[in-house]
């Protein structure tokens, strides 16, 4: 059974707000000139200002560094457009301009602030860029109609951008957005509020957008998403000690924490040795909803999957599967679970590690009821979804001795549906669910765009995945059949439920790069998870 020294969910990147972002930087100066350095930098720092500079040439850096990298092998024949406005975003811009001049690179800084009012970082980078050649061009002579820029770096907002654009600049984000030429903003796309967490009419439509520092909930929202384009974070020399005064606990998770995560396999133990796990699913018209949970589950390591299903529909499950032992509940006619079933379940999972049960269940009340029952006696860690959680509602949870060591897997409109609405603005999601998971004492993964997972302890995981080809029927089954394997191999409930976040996204991305959004089914996700897990085993 896999048994962590340490939680390696503690190296997960943090979310900070855009407020906690600003109050980053300006203690950073305070701290760069105190102690004149700059993280592991030697720097020989006098004044605030100068350790603003320190931080705007970092960024400033990593710009240029993209840009070398979107252009490839074009950077000495290819014209770049930087757009600037008069605060330190403007400035980030100034520094690439310098930046790509020193390396031959040709570029057009137009600027929609006079050069007189850069003040403090900013006047310090267009200073430097005259020193080296480079002048600015006011936007206000005019754009041309049909530009040979290979490429756009937004720098005239950024995080800064509040209510609605000015019309000189609602003007120019018209133009760029007309031009269809691939769009680099820094930090925030110009016309999106990060105050307000929404994207303002216009709003620069950005190919790309790289955040500084620490990543911001924004780009990964469902709001920001069809303006951010890709996300590229470029870290920055904070102190440790300030990154954790601001943390909010909110943390960015990718694919990179697999490998911290994966269960320790036993090479020398039995099936039981590497977990057995009982899946609770299935009804008359919706044997597939079982027969994907439970695949799912033996192709993610367990070493014994029970399937428990009305005994009616076990011989279609039977066709569909060759490797679980099957637990058909009740008598030959059983299209459903009943309430007589209850003793049957209890004398089977005290053999489990784990159990998942919800999928394709159906509705009917004695199956509800059935549900609420079981899971009343149940120790054992639990994935609760899809037709569980209606049974289940938010009632249940608040029951005294309700199940505690369980993850419930809803998407938002069950969500909405047992538990009532979400905040109105998805920036507001983390906090709201840290509160329902603290107050039940559950892990709850609410499954969308990004995914955000709430732990009892306070944290929430947000993992940014976008993939259309994951939004069909069964999606969610094969997502609780990774988990409850998780769950049985030992990880607890969190790293199971972030982990089996990953791989389900991991697979999806792998089967759409094969087969398309169109055309993938969940049982391709299936066939893939094998390539999900495969690049990290010993």
């Amino acid at each position: 059974m896999g048994v962590f020294e340490r939680d390696p969910l503690n190296q997960c990147t943090p979310i900070l707000s855009t407020e906690g972002m600003r109050s980053l930087d300006n203690e950073t100066k305070s701290y760069n000139t105190r102690n004149n350095g700059f993280g592991a930098q030697a720097y020989s720092l006098s004044t605030p200002v100068d350790a603003g500079y320190v931080l705007m040439k970092e960024a400033g850096e990593a710009l240029f560094n993209r840009v070398k990298e979107i252009l490839a092998g074009d950077i000495y024949g290819a014209t770049v457009a930087i757009f600037v406005g008069g605060g330190n975003n403007g400035g980030d811009g100034l520094v690439l301009a310098r930046r790509l001049l020193e390396s031959g690179t040709h570029c057009v800084v137009y600027s929609m602030a006079k050069p007189e009012t850069f003040k403090n970082e900013a006047k310090l980078a267009y200073e430097d860029l005259l020193q080296n050649g480079g002048n600015l061009v006011s936007v206000s002579g005019g754009l041309p109609a049909l530009p040979q820029f290979k490429l756009v770096v937004d720098c005239m907002l950024g995080n800064g951008a509040s209510g609605e654009l000015r019309p000189a600049f609602a003007q120019v984000v018209e133009t760029i957005n007309s031009w269809n030429i691939p769009v680099l903003a820094a930090d925030a796309p110009t016309g999106y509020d990060s105050s307000q967490h929404r994207k303002g009419e216009p709003c620069i439509h950005a190919t790309e957008t790289m955040l500084f520092g620490l990543p911001r909930l924004d780009a990964y929202s469902h709001e920001g998403a069809s303006v951010f384009g890709k996300v590229t974070v470029a870290p920055l020399h904070y102190p440790d000690d300030l990154v954790y005064r601001y943390s909010q606990d909110i943390y960015l998770v990718d694919e990179g924490m697999i490998p911290l995560l994966l269960p320790k396999r036993d090479e020398a133990g039995e099936k039981r040795q590497q977990g057995c796990a009982m899946i609770v699913a299935g009804s008359g018209n919706m044997t597939g909803a079982a027969a994907l949970c439970t695949e799912a589950a033996l192709r993610s390591g367990v070493g014994l999957a029970t399937l428990a299903t009305p005994k009616a529909i076990l011989p279609v499950l039977q066709a569909k599967l060759s490797e679980p032992v099957f637990c058909g509940l009740g008598t030959a006619d059983s299209q459903q679970l009943s309430m007589t079933h209850i003793m049957q379940l209890q004398d089977t999972v005290r053999h489990q590690n784990a159990i998942a049960i919800g999928p394709g269940l159906g509705t009917d009340p004695e199956t509800q009821d059935a549900i609420r029952i079981f899971l009343s006696g149940v120790t054992l860690p639990t994935v609760i979804d899809a037709d569980a959680i209606n049974a289940c509602g938010s009632s249940f949870f608040c029951m005294e001795g309700s199940h505690r060591n369980t993850i419930i897997t809803p998407h938002k409109r069950e969500w909405e549906r047992n538990f009532g609405p979400l905040p109105s603005n998805e920036n507001y999601y983390p906090e709201y669910l840290k509160q329902v998971a603290d107050q039940f004492g559950i892990v709850i993964l609410l499954k969308g765009s990004p995914t955000y997972i709430a732990t009892p302890d306070g944290r929430v995981f947000v993992i940014p995945a976008r993939n259309s080809g994951l939004a069909k029927g069964g999606s969610g089954d094969v997502l609780t059949g990774i988990i409850v394997a998780l769950l049985a191999q030992g990880l607890g409930t969190a790293e199971a439920a972030v982990l089996g976040a990953l791989l389900h996204q991991k697979a999806g991305r792998i089967t759409r790069e094969q087969m398309g959004a169109f055309s993938m089914l969940p049982s391709d996700v299936i066939h893939n998870l094998s390539k999900a897990f495969k690049k990290f085993e010993p």
